[in-house]
């Protein structure tokens, strides 16, 4: 799947000591209301003990739909439905929904976490707009840092630059594949057309 990973391991005080390289996530704080909720279960509601629907096949939907926010924020009346149907359909949506069931709020406060992983970057071309991070990573060394915090700086840049490779090659390799199979379904059409 990806290559095996290209950090230089002379320096095995400073790699052991990195524990990511990512930037720390960031939080976003985000309201639900009861309205909003009703809206994003509307066809589940409509479905759900509705034997014209296969029961057991909305498991996968109750479960994307039914987060803790939603369920929160729904009132008692729809949650006893939708508990009365987990506890014959899905034991472990049952649980879930058994902790909210009194609750009858309109309204409900919450915070996500968003990972800032730069690995996980869209793909765009040969990565240029993913190196710019690693270049200003670089920026501390003009201060004339004390060796420690040098080779921190640099480990992190290494070790980041190591995962932009491996994620390079995979990408790389995907697209090399896919243009080789393009080529001989091409040949192939090519071939049929002409006999």
């Amino acid at each position: 799947m990806s290559s095996p990973s290209r950090i230089n391991n002379s320096d095995l005080e400073s790699v052991s000591s990195i524990d990511s390289f990512d930037p720390p996530p960031t939080f976003e704080t985000k309201r639900i209301t009861r309205k909003d909720a009703l809206q994003q279960v509307e066809d589940l509601v409509y479905e759900i003990g509705n034997l014209d629907f296969d029961q057991e096949s909305l498991k996968h939907k109750v479960a994307q739909v039914l987060t803790e926010p939603v369920l929160r924020v729904l009132p008692p009346e729809m949650k006893t439905r939708i508990l009365e149907w987990a506890y014959q359909y899905d034991p472990l949506m049952f649980r879930q929904i058994i902790q909210f069931v009194d609750d009858d709020i309109g309204e409900w406060g919450y915070t996500v976490e968003i990972p800032n992983r730069r690995k996980d970057m869209p793909w765009h071309g040969i990565g240029a707009d993913i190196l710019r991070f690693f270049v200003a990573d670089l920026k501390p060394l003009r201060k004339g840092l004390p060796e420690v915090e040098r080779r921190t700086v640099v480990n992190n840049v290494r070790h980041g630059l190591s995962l932009f490779a491996d994620f390079h090659d995979e990408k790389v390799g995907a697209a090399e594949r896919e243009a080789q199979t393009a080529i001989a379904a091409l040949a192939l059409q090519e071939e049929a057309i002409s006999d």
